[in-house]
């Protein structure tokens, strides 16, 4: 097992899917370990896009292969179906899922697969769409040019939620829109009498303050279904995790690049098969989109490839792979680069960056355990 697990990530560095996927098939899935079951899935969906044939029949052995198995199990063959287009085959395990979870007293594995149940029907039949659509048009366009802030939230995160609020209203503006997850996020930014607050909770299982992470994925499926919402309303929107802090202003930031689409953070993370093979990610925990048709048409497609990704940066950068990058330019702010009639623009690392301690306009890091003094200190807020 462990020399197919070696086998499988060599292949996988060398960008064959397919092989990957078919090493890791021979082993049982209860065998393998999590990162494992990721890097199949991983694998199959990648491959799908190149030989869909090949792969279904491959899908087929897995789930025969894997007749017994525990209701986890059955959500992660339901999450593989997804990712090779096939949501009706994806209902059915969720359903398998919920009804021997519950069998077996699961209830928190059970109310994982109900949602994502619900989820699918919704996305199916379009009514959570139209949902969205009419909520979004309860938001005022601006009159001073600055973005929509978007930004998920949950519990566990309320004291970085405070830091983060306070650099937004300085150095950004007012208008933000919060996707509260839980219970605690939602009772909270009720308090908050200029935050715009969409109740998300539907969304999401949680047990004892952890998110399972079938459903961590539907966090960047709904955050981008809610951008594309709001983009095709006529506001610009800037996406902005929780641990992306304001550290100078960000609206001239953003007016030194007024003829471009998308601007987003520049980055070498995941997925890491498109950063070997454009040398760059865009990083999606910092976007702004305007909008515009290009950038309304990209998230059309956007949307689309983050339903079978379940995750958005994955989702826009296998795009940007799919149509390729033409005219790239580095400036002094920024690069440029064009890719299917949309313009992008990455902020230079020296204004936007991936660390605690440098970036003169935004420090997207991630938080290890500091405190929010240590935080604050370390950013100088």
């Amino acid at each position: 097992m462990r020399l197919g697990i070696a086998l499988s990530k060599a292949l996988a560095r060398m960008h064959l899917w397919y092989p990957a996927a078919v090493v890791l098939a021979q082993t049982p899935l209860r065998e393998l370990d999590r990162h494992s079951v990721g890097r199949l899935s991983y694998a199959l969906m990648l491959s799908h896009r190149m030989k869909p044939g090949s792969v279904h029949a491959l899908f087929r052995r897995i789930v025969e292969d894997n007749g017994e198995r525990t209701p986890e199990l059955t959500l992660e063959l339901a999450e593989m179906a997804t990712r090779i287009e096939e949501p009706a085959l994806s209902d059915d395990f969720l359903e398998d899922a919920e009804r021997s979870a519950t069998t077996a007293g699961n209830t928190f594995i059970a109310d994982t697969a109900h949602k994502l149940r619900a989820l699918s029907a919704a996305l199916q039949d379009g009514s959570l769409q139209a949902h969205i659509r009419e909520e979004v048009q309860t938001l005022a366009t601006s009159d001073d040019g600055s973005p929509i802030v978007l930004v998920p939230l949950s519990g566990g995160y309320l004291s970085m939620f405070g830091l983060w609020i306070q650099q937004v209203r300085k150095h950004i503006g007012s208008r933000i829109v919060v996707l509260a997850m839980d219970d605690a996020a939602l009772q909270v930014t009720e308090t908050y009498n200029d935050v715009h607050v969409i109740d998300c909770r539907s969304f999401f299982a949680w047990n004892e303050g952890k998110l399972n992470p079938k459903t961590r994925g539907v966090l960047w499926l709904v955050r981008t279904l809610y951008l594309r919402a709001l983009v095709a309303a006529g506001h610009s929107v800037m996406v902005l995790d929780l641990d992306a802090i304001p550290v100078g202003d960000v609206l001239p930031l953003l007016a030194s690049l007024p003829d471009v689409d998308v601007i987003a953070q520049l980055d070498h993370s995941i997925p890491m098969d498109v950063d070997r093979a454009l040398g760059f990610v865009l990083c999606c925990g910092f976007m702004l989109w305007r909008p515009t048709v290009a950038a309304q048409t990209l998230l059309d497609r956007f949307v689309t490839a983050a339903q079978v990704e379940r995750d958005d940066q994955l989702a826009l950068n296998h795009l940007l792979v799919a149509d390729g990058i033409v005219e790239k330019t580095n400036g002094a702010n920024a690069m440029r680069f064009g890719s299917a009639g949309v313009q992008f623009a990455c902020p230079d690392p020296s204004l936007v960056s991936r660390t605690l301690h440098t970036g003169g306009v935004v420090r997207h890091f991630h938080q290890q355990g500091q405190t929010m003094e240590e935080l604050r200190k370390a950013l100088g807020v």
